[in-house]
């Protein structure tokens, strides 16, 4: 098929299949948008492993420990999706996260130091990325509309989970309460920036979207995940740190401080320090763990 009876069909709700004679540029977007997911669900359960020793409580270590686990299972489920899309195999990708460009999520390039941090990404950008991603149970790619319906569910588990941590640590007293409040300063233009650029700035949207690979603009996502997680935050006890937040009644828009797109186009792009460690951690932990590898060594 060509392209404009792709997005006839697929603007007929019809959902597309890998054995299907599908047009390279909607293979190539698939492609990006699916690999750039995946890689991310692979490289960001690192950040949260690297919490379960250091958890306060065995409660939340065997919390991260699970949620570890999650994420890298959506990852491999992904890389299934993206194998059969490409014909690329695995060993292939695994090689490529490990080594390669560090195409993922911007939040993974940001260090993780304090106990507030990996609590607030499990409430907060958790919840952001079951924003996103509900929107992909109806994606035009079958396969990958599939893979959400368990990627969906799992990341309900870990939003409550986050917003468990988040309650405790609020509640536990003056301190805890002034460093979940610091860390919600530390990550929420991050946590707005995670949508992407509006429409006007983003160089991939549009052609998602007329694909029917993404069901709603970056815009869009962001105006609802403020909707709902502004009073959320409030409810908490906790100060939304943005200044320029605020409500219009008659055009029911949020109006927000920008993010800085430079600094979220060049993380991706040029990757950073932390998400170099990521990877660097990857490739160690398979060194140390290949038995066969350790066999020849000695």
């Amino acid at each position: 098929m060509d392209i404009e009876e792709l997005k006839t069909r697929v603007a007929a709700g019809e959902q597309l299949e890998p054995w299907m004679d599908l047009p390279e540029e909607y293979i190539s977007a698939a492609k990006r948008m699916m690999e750039f997911h995946m890689t991310s669900e692979v490289v960001g359960p690192v950040h949260e492993f690297w919490w379960v020793p250091k958890a306060p409580s065995l409660e939340a270590k065997m919390i991260f420990a699970a949620k570890s686990q999650d994420e890298l299972g959506h990852g491999l489920g992904l890389m299934s999706v993206c194998e059969d899309l490409t014909g690329r195999s695995r060993a292939s990708y695994i090689e490529e996260i490990f080594d390669g460009p560090p195409r993922f999520m911007n939040v993974f390039h940001y260090p993780w130091d304090y106990w507030a941090d990996p609590v607030i990404v499990s409430w907060l950008i958790d919840g952001a990325e079951i924003e996103r991603q509900t929107t992909l149970l109806n994606t035009s790619y079958g396969p990958y509309a599939r893979a959400m319906k368990k990627i969906v569910k799992e990341e309900g588990f870990h939003y409550h989970c986050g917003r468990f941590l988040a309650d405790r640590m609020v509640h536990a007293g003056a301190e805890p309460k002034r460093q979940m409040q610091d860390g919600l300063a530390r990550w929420w233009p991050r946590i707005l920036a995670m949508f992407g650029p509006p429409a006007s700035k983003s160089t991939h949207g549009a052609t998602l979207i007329s694909y029917g690979l993404k069901l709603s603009e970056n815009e869009a996502l962001r105006q609802s995940y403020l909707t709902k997680f502004v009073p959320r935050i409030l409810e908490m006890g906790l100060e939304v740190p943005d200044d320029n937040l605020g409500f219009d009644e008659d055009t029911q828009v949020w109006s927000y401080t920008e993010p800085d797109w430079e600094e979220f186009r060049g993380l991706l792009r040029g990757g950073s320090p932390v998400g170099a460690d990521l990877q660097k951690a990857m490739r160690d932990s398979r060194l140390l763990n290949n038995w066969m590898v350790a066999k020849d060594a000695a």
